[in-house]
């Protein structure tokens, strides 16, 4: 248990001069730990006793506060939080510290300084987003000025999210997160800092994260829906495009996918409340024989590859016959909106460009490389909502045989 005298170094700024408004409970506090029925646990909470009566825990109103100043109390009137209702004695306040003591319950507060927070903040380095690998996937810290904290938590495959404020000190370097993450909550110590990565030690476990800078990627949301691919009659409005489609030779895919052993594409995934995409690299295996008929392939546009798949999937393999136009993919909902050249990693190419409607509402946008009728140059899902998501891939190599 960190004694409270050790947070004095982190978060306060003594005053030259007094005033009845240091003196005052009136204000922000950092509520540090709570004591009850003989337990004591570190909470870290930011509380606010507002002038027009309301009390604040992290910037949400849970309940009402007066002071009497005869008895020397502090009554907080709560349903949300039954733990902090009722009357409790002032048993220390000063400009810097306050208890509040009540039966069987005590309360530590610091005094939170708002100017120095948000100066400390500001020089910290870092505003912007930053990538923590885990055992299971990977969390992403956003900070933004002052001191809003947003947490982006990917875990075997589900996400979460959780939002909350951040402070910094430049004195002893800790980083003080007061957001709902068992990992990050509370004081931790920066051991380690550059303007690329951060090291921070928690309950004696280290995080390592680097930041995330912006990506040059363009944000091209998909705004059509199924609706748009028929009439007022509910007839489809497509049913020529599929003669459009750049590889409808089926011997010319054969022969030029033939060539080809691997495609890598460059898999990145918006961040939400970012421009910032979270990039790996996903490779797929090709296996082609126009002799036989047959070609096939690792289907990466579901978003790992046989390095990252999950232990309990099976990678899926595309198989291409012919019939299936958009392969890999299987929607018989598209249209062909046009021909684009798409720059690339692996290079630049004329393109069909098609958009189409996915599974689960997730809207498509394919470019289809004309000249190599089988390799897709770019692939834009894109999904709204609170679950949504925004996920492009990007040719990034070919590996002939």
């Amino acid at each position: 248990m960190k004694k409270i005298t050790l947070l004095f170094t982190i978060f306060l700024m003594i005053s030259v001069a007094a005033s009845a408004k240091e003196t005052s409970i009136t204000g922000k506090w950092l509520l540090t730990k709570v004591e009850m029925d003989g337990n004591t646990q570190e909470v870290y909470s930011d509380v606010e006793f507002k002038d027009d009566g309301y009390v604040e825990m992290d910037g949400r109103v849970f309940g009402k506060w007066e002071y009497n100043k005869k008895a020397k109390s502090v009554t907080i009137k709560s349903e949300m939080i039954k733990e902090f209702a009722g009357e409790r004695k002032v048993s220390k306040h000063n400009k810097n510290e306050l208890i509040l003591s009540g039966p069987n319950t005590k309360l530590f507060f610091i005094k939170l300084n708002k100017e120095k927070i948000e100066a400390d903040n500001k020089n910290s380095n870092l505003e912007g987003s930053w990538k923590i690998t885990t055992e299971r996937g990977f969390k992403i810290l956003i900070f933004k000025l002052p001191d809003l904290l947003s947490i982006k938590e990917n875990s075997g495959g589900s996400n979460s999210s959780t939002n909350g404020t951040w402070i910094y000190n430049s004195t002893d370097k800790s980083l003080l997160i007061m957001a709902s993450d068992n990992d990050l909550m509370g004081l931790n110590k920066v051991i380690k800092q550059t303007d690329k990565e951060f090291d921070i030690e928690n309950k004696g476990n280290i995080a390592k994260a680097l930041k995330l800078e912006k990506s040059n990627i363009a944000i091209e949301r998909l705004s059509f829906s199924e609706e748009d691919f028929y009439d007022g009659n509910g007839d489809y409005k497509y049913y020529d495009e599929e003669g459009k489609l750049p590889w409808q030779d089926y011997f010319k895919v054969l022969t030029n996918m033939e060539k080809v052993k691997q495609l890598s594409y460059n898999f990145s995934t918006l961040i939400n409340g970012t421009e910032t995409f979270d990039t790996k690299k996903l490779t797929a295996n090709v296996v082609t024989s126009a002799d036989d008929g047959t070609m096939s392939f690792d289907n990466i546009f579901i978003g790992f590859d046989k390095e990252s798949v999950p232990d309990d999937y099976e990678m899926p393999i595309a198989k291409y016959g012919g019939e299936v136009g958009l392969f890999p993919f299987e929607s018989d909902t598209y249209r062909i909106v046009g021909k684009e050249e798409i720059k690339t990693p692996a290079g630049t190419f004329n393109c069909t460009a098609i958009e189409a409607i996915g599974d689960f509402d997730e809207n498509l946008k394919i470019w289809m490389i004309n000249d190599k009728p089988g390799i897709i140059a770019k692939v834009i899902k894109d999904k709204s909502g609170t679950f949504g998501h925004f996920i492009v891939f990007e040719l990034s190599e070919i590996v002939y045989q």
